[in-house]
């Protein structure tokens, strides 16, 4: 599998769970693999008459720092745990005119005024 800048571990599962490839911090990680696939396969077992078309191409679990990204292809699960990269637009306080967001660039950036 070849390996992203801000990548930090990989896990390849088979449909069933049995893990294929693992490395980083995710390397032979079991715990984990089998939470994914329990993820997995709560996604497939969805109503259709709830939510038509529900079969998931994509999964992806965001937290601050990291997200995991998973991706069911050829009937195997990857999944890819990725450093997030900071980005130059951020949520700004009160303090700045009331505009919840804004660019840290030198170019004029769209901002959105919640307050109004």
């Amino acid at each position: 599998m070849n390996r992203l800048s801000n990548q930090i571990g990989y896990l390849v599962l088979k449909e069933d769970g049995a893990v294929l490839e693992s490395g980083g911090e995710l390397e032979n990680d079991e715990r984990r693999a089998n939470i994914f696939q329990g993820l997995v396969n709560i996604t497939e077992n969805v109503d259709e008459n709830f939510m038509p078309n529900s079969g998931c191409e994509r999964i992806s679990i965001v937290y601050e720092d990291h997200s995991y990204n998973i991706c069911m292809s050829n009937r195997r699960i990857f999944i890819v745990k990725l450093r997030n990269i900071a980005r130059n637009v951020g949520i700004i306080s009160n303090s700045n005119n009331g505009n919840v967001f804004s660019s840290s660039e030198n170019v004029a950036a769209p901002t959105t005024n919640l307050l109004t």
